[in-house]
């Protein structure tokens, strides 16, 4: 039943019914939560529906509670990548992408365009390169390639940011 709450929440626009099928899905996913603790997905699950609610400390807790369960949990990391990413916090977010990534979401385009975009506004350019060229590979388009071109133009293997990294080795 809280699966059915979280859906309808996530897929009305009414402001009102979406805050009443969120605390019905938080209401029952906390139920679930404290019948198994251990039980990764409802903890998640919660998580997130703290998240659309804006309650950040709340959704922190239970994503922290998912990852004791399971630290490389690759969903676990996505979302809270998430929550960091519409939080402009990129740093946060690219560190639970990266985790994400690395079990088990390497070919999820939504992770790689995200790390790329991340990358780019940190002025990691090579490694946002990287990243935009890996989701053009999996999903060409335009966009992708005229970002790609972009950063290339920039030379951006001459800037000082490049230049204190290769001076450090």
């Amino acid at each position: 039943m809280a699966d059915f709450y979280f859906d309808k929440a996530l897929n009305t626009q009414d402001f009102d019914e979406k805050k009443e099928f969120l605390q019905k899905a938080s209401g029952n996913y906390f139920i679930l939560t404290q019948l198994e603790p251990d039980n990764i997905y409802t903890t998640i699950q919660l998580a997130r529906v703290y998240d659309y609610e804006k309650q950040d400390s709340f959704a922190k807790a239970y994503f922290y509670k998912a990852l004791r369960i399971n630290k490389k949990d690759p969903i676990t990391n996505y979302y809270f990548g998430e929550f960091f990413y519409t939080r402009e916090e990129y740093t946060k977010a690219i560190r639970f992408y990266n985790i994400a990534f690395e079990n088990g979401q390497s070919e999820n385009n939504d992770v790689i365009i995200k790390l790329a975009i991340m990358y780019e506004k940190l002025g990691d350019l090579l490694r946002a390169n990287m990243y935009y060229k890996k989701a053009y590979l999996a999903n060409p388009s335009k966009e992708l390639a005229n970002k790609i071109r972009e950063i290339e133009a920039i030379k951006y293997r001459n800037t000082g940011y490049y230049n204190i990294i290769r001076r450090k080795k």
